[in-house]
């Protein structure tokens, strides 16, 4: 048996017989039932008290994966009533566009864990791979703010997706998602957690 490395590909020759590339290995989102991510679980260090604000993050979609639902984990939940502002996650294209939202759900951030909500428009898969921006927006409640799940600092990881050009900023005080953000934004030193998943029943 004859095993010959080209770059990223692998040839098995088993004998006389035809060769055979190694099959494509699982990305490291699919280990977790993801499609996207802007931090992978086990890359997640803390957690941060977010008041009223869009908090947004880069993450690449593979080609040939979708998004049906977007979520977050809760390391402590709001409480009381969302006064000021919605509740939504959402995905913009690399350039800023607005392209998926979830609906307004003011029991996103109201409970522990994993919280997940479906997107109004499930983004389908395209040919190639894509980054794209993994959004969180998050109301003003009257009792307490909800803690999510971040990596910080940002500078300590410096292996995170897309590692050209900015990968995360804030927004205070938006009460709705922007339209587009493209525009100059805070910076963040924290990356929030935000990830994609295909809960459609032919990926089930």
């Amino acid at each position: 048996m004859t095993i010959t490395i080209h770059a990223d590909d692998i040839t098995i020759n088993c004998g006389d017989g035809p060769s055979v590339s190694a099959p494509t290995a699982l990305r490291r989102e699919e280990l977790s039932k993801l499609t996207c991510a802007t931090v992978l679980p086990e890359e997640i260090s803390s957690f941060a008290w977010l008041d009223r604000q869009m908090a947004c993050a880069k993450g690449i979609l593979p080609a040939g994966k979708s998004i049906t639902h977007l979520g977050v984990p809760v390391s402590s939940e709001a409480r009381g009533n969302a006064i000021t502002g919605e509740s939504r996650l959402a995905v913009y294209s690399v350039t800023g566009g607005l392209i998926a939202e979830t609906g307004n759900d003011n029991k996103l951030f109201t409970g522990t864990g994993w919280r997940f909500s479906p997107l109004a428009t499930p983004l389908t898969a395209e040919s190639e791979d894509r980054v794209i921006w993994l959004t969180a927006l998050v109301p003003t409640y009257d009792v307490r703010q909800p803690a999510l799940a971040v990596t910080s600092p940002v500078f300590a990881f410096p292996n995170l997706y897309n590692v050209n050009g900015t990968r995360t900023f804030t927004h205070p005080d938006l009460t709705q998602l922007p339209t587009d953000v493209g525009g100059d934004y805070p910076p963040l030193n924290m990356v929030v957690c935000v990830v994609g998943t295909d809960l459609s029943t032919d990926q089930q």
